[in-house]
């Protein structure tokens, strides 16, 4: 993974990140390498998928802010459902994600 932004080493983590074992997802259609059960937020960042929607309220792209499921920033489609808060979802094989952008704004993927 090129663009890998995965924590390698963690004191606290070591052991569960080595029993993880790499399952495929698809993001807006196009396939994905995730760790299965971490979290879809930190699976898409680590991708480099920073904005997740689009307000159309404020015109600005949104992303991952809490990491603990109290803002509601980091929402996408997961297999159909709508306004899923992705730090709160577990990777699992075959998860279908749809980042909730709007169609008629100029997005390239959300990616950095």
């Amino acid at each position: 993974m090129p663009n890998d932004l995965r924590i390698k080493t963690h004191p606290f983590l070591k052991s569960e990140q080595q029993n993880r074992r790499w399952v495929s997802i698809t993001v807006d259609g196009r396939p994905m390498e995730a760790l299965e059960g971490e979290s879809l937020s930190a699976a898409l960042w680590a991708e480099g998928h920073i904005a997740l929607r689009y307000d159309d309220g404020s015109n600005t792209f949104r992303g991952i802010y809490c990491g603990i499921g109290h803002c509601f920033e980091c929402r996408v489609t997961v297999d159909g459902i709508p306004d899923v808060r992705s730090c709160l979802v577990q990777v699992r094989s075959g998860m279908r994600v749809s980042l909730q952008v709007a169609a008629e704004t100029d997005k390239d993927d959300g990616r950095i």
